[in-house]
């Protein structure tokens, strides 16, 4: 059959792939069935429903993300609509270079070393406080998300933003993430869809302003250095300069250690021996925090790229600007890589995955969001050692690009049910 690319280029598909054209949007919410079918048909296919070639396999989503020759980093419409530009996910060259290196620095490893037990614990304790009087809690909302972006806002110097906006100016960014439906023109079908996106840019905006008076000698005014900083041809850094990239790291600061807990915490319960082991034994929390990354890779459907020029990549035909996306949630299933890669396993042999990506876009969380995770659940487990599902509300996990659970209701003490 031949099916319509993204830039209206036809491409050959095996007759076998048929089914890829029934594929909708709401059926990728839910991908696994649908990548698995791929990685062994088409490991790089046209998906219409995705507007997008998707990479599956570990192979071809490890060549594609370590390829500068052939691919480059792409905005697509939403990313243009919501950040703007220049914003590190899609630059490329000296601009992403140094929103690399000035975004990078504050959560180093090197840089958060310092604030694990001065900021991060305290954080955490300070949560689980409130957790205490309750016989239940959702976890996502009352300690997943306000840990992690309390967190990665800190390391920003973001200390008088309360937790609560912080997690509302996520939540407002990701409708606009979410908001990818368009008419056949391509403009977008819900342009109010961006509403919420667009006031809290704004507030953000008023933010980074106000921090840029701070004295930038001072430790923890890292946006006043930003301003004070100078591009590689004497250009001073601005506002809107630093606003794209500052929304993408806001954005991801919840979405990846917030999906991380919920992905790992629910992992472990499909594992009770593994899940008790690793209550009794905190030790093996960087293992399980590891595997809940790969069984579930908070950014499932991962990066775009886009391709620099005609070429054949792995038998596919692709054309000068034709989209790539690398589903590493794909690639940390492939059974060529793991055995039994469907099962949570903290016993499995040691591997690295893909859901930080890799190359010269891996994700800038890489150090940062495994040490919130392993500080939440440490606190999580010391406060509450027979923590339960509660069964009467099964947790879902769900999304694309995005994957974990919305919710994670939870009995604190399941001794007491």
């Amino acid at each position: 059959m031949i099916g319509t690319t993204a830039n209206g280029a036809q491409a050959l598909q095996d007759p076998d792939l048929s089914w890829v054209e029934q594929v909708t949007p709401e059926q990728l919410m839910h991908p696994q069935e649908i990548v698995a079918r791929l990685r062994e048909q088409a490991p790089l296919a046209w998906v219409p429903a995705a507007a997008a070639y998707l990479a599956t396999s570990w192979a071809v989503c490890h060549e594609i993300a370590n390829d500068p020759e052939n691919f480059e980093s792409l905005a697509i419409p939403w990313h243009e609509r919501v950040y703007r530009h220049p914003a590190i996910i899609n630059s490329e060259g000296e601009v992403h270079a140094h929103l690399r290196r000035a975004l990078g620095t504050p959560v180093s490893a090197r840089a958060i070393r310092s604030q694990i037990e001065s900021r991060m614990r305290p954080t955490a304790k300070a949560l689980i406080q409130k957790l205490r009087d309750q016989e239940r809690a959702e976890l996502m909302a009352d300690y997943f998300e306000p840990i992690s972006v309390r967190c990665v806002a800190d390391s920003y110097g973001f200390f008088d933003v309360p937790t609560d906006t912080l997690r509302r100016w996520f939540h407002s960014i990701k409708t606009g993430a979410i908001n990818t439906a368009t008419n056949e023109d391509g403009s977008f079908a819900n342009p109010a869809g961006f509403d919420a996106a667009d006031q809290t840019r704004e507030e953000i905006r008023s933010y980074l302003e106000l921090r840029s008076k701070d004295d930038p000698d001072e430790p923890d005014s890292v946006v006043a250095r930003w301003l004070n900083a100078e591009t590689a041809d004497g250009v001073r850094w601005s506002i809107d300069y630093i606003l794209p990239s500052m929304l993408v790291v806001l954005f991801g600061g919840l979405q990846e250690p917030g999906h991380a807990l919920g992905n790992t915490f629910l992992g472990l319960t499909t594992a009770p021996e593994q899940l008790q082991r690793t209550i009794a034994d905190r030790t093996l929390l960087p293992r399980a925090i590891a595997e809940g990354l790969r069984w579930t890779a908070p950014l499932y459907g991962g990066p775009t790229r886009s391709a620099k020029r005609d070429l054949v990549y792995h038998g596919v035909p692709l054309k000068k600007g034709d989209v790539v996306r690398l589903v590493y949630g794909s690639a940390n299933h492939d059974s060529t890589e793991f055995e039994h890669p469907d099962r949570y396993d903290i016993d499995r042999a040691s591997h690295a995955h893909l859901a930080f990506g890799e190359g010269r876009h891996s994700c800038l969380g890489s150090a940062i969001s495994p040490q919130i995770a392993r500080v939440a659940l440490e606190e999580l487990f010391s406060a509450f050692p027979h923590i339960a599902l509660d069964p009467h509300k099964p947790a879902v996990s769900t999304g694309w690009p995005f994957h974990g659970p919305a919710q994670l209701h939870v009995i604190l003490d399941e001794t007491n049910r």
